[in-house]
């Protein structure tokens, strides 16, 4: 009761003299619950999330499926002629062709038809976390055993003696210059690595990171690139930005800065420019005017912990968590960024 008196005291004197807030502080819990967030299930743990038109298809631990954003439905589980499980990566290419990244191998499915890909198609690894389809129409899988691109005559393999902080990928994300990000999960070694025309930039936290786990990566409309760290409850988020042919920490935010957890195990900037960071089981949270507000399951999340994010055509804000969906109407985003939820 003294700590809830004494926080209603600063905020009582900041509005009284025009002051702020720290611009990434933790705002204190709201005592009514939240409006405006839903829940789907199934699917049930999700990973990975694509939006393609009203279609959104969810990667998790028991396969693939489709929802329909308008009706909240799900309208076909996709059937790849064995187990696929574990998908922790999807992407569409120039065809149209869906790519499922799993802990059995690659599968591109079009038209109902599914197509496996392994060590026997010349894969390094069936652990395949990520799959990433370029600008250029350039296919890359990041599996447990370096990154793989497709080629006309098979896969060209790159891993840690090519540049890569280590030969386990678990994110990739390529970026408006066409700059490829490659993460890696495997601390205490991993770390982030950069690939474009000039060569390669490497970063670990002797370079910035605030852990070697890398999680995930986003490029923000305004051109910068945050990457996501972390284990448990150790880690943080990085913002990089470009300086000439190079990349460089701009901003760093942790737990202690108003993040729900210490890992960043997602991280999202809707197109109204609001900033989310998900955890692994401590919530959301929700940068505002005056800091970040943090959402978890009292607040009316399917789970505390938010693995992938996506907005549909109405702004509204879907959520891949470890027990179904979540969905956040566009405006209690508004409503929470501007203080008023």
């Amino acid at each position: 009761m003294k700590r809830i008196v004494i926080v209603a005291l600063v905020i009582l004197g900041c509005l009284m003299t025009g002051c702020s807030l720290p611009q990434d502080a933790a705002l204190p819990a709201p005592s009514l619950p939240v409006q405006g967030i839903d829940t789907l299930r199934p699917p049930g743990d999700v990973f990975a999330l694509l939006l393609d038109g009203n279609t959104l298809w969810c990667g998790g631990v028991d396969g693939v499926c489709a929802v329909d954003t308008q009706t909240r439905t799900v309208t076909a589980i996709v059937d790849a002629g064995r187990p696929m499980t574990y998908v922790r990566g999807i992407a569409v290419d120039h065809e149209g062709a869906l790519w499922f990244a799993c802990e059995r191998g690659l599968v591109r499915w079009k038209d109902g038809q599914a197509t496996w890909f392994t060590t026997k198609e010349g894969l390094p690894d069936n652990r395949v976390n990520c799959v990433l389809v370029t600008r250029a129409g350039d296919l890359w899988a990041g599996t447990w055993s370096g990154a793989a691109m497709r080629t006309a005559g098979g896969w060209t393999v790159l891993g840690k003696r090519d540049g890569l902080a280590d030969d386990m990928v678990r994110v990739m994300l390529e970026d408006k210059s066409g700059s490829l990000w490659f993460g890696s999960y495997i601390a205490p070694a991993g770390g982030l690595a950069i690939r474009n025309a000039s060569g390669w930039q490497t970063f670990s936290t002797a370079g910035g990171l605030p852990h070697n786990d890398v999680v995930s990566l986003l490029e923000a409309p305004d051109g910068t690139v945050w990457v996501g760290t972390g284990f448990l409850d150790d880690g943080g988020a990085v913002q990089f930005e470009r300086k000439g042919d190079t990349w460089q920490p701009r901003r760093t935010l942790g737990k202690a800065g108003g993040l729900a957890g210490g890992k960043a195990r997602s991280i999202y900037v809707t197109g109204d420019g609001i900033l989310i960071v998900g955890s692994e089981y401590q919530g959301m949270a929700i940068q505002t005017r005056q800091g970040f507000r943090v959402l978890t399951t009292m607040d009316g999340l399917s789970n505390d912990e938010v693995k992938s994010m996506v907005e549909d055509s109405n702004g509204n804000l879907w959520c891949a968590t470890r027990d179904g969906l979540t969905i956040i109407n566009r405006q209690t985003l508004l409503n929470i960024e501007e203080g008023t939820s």
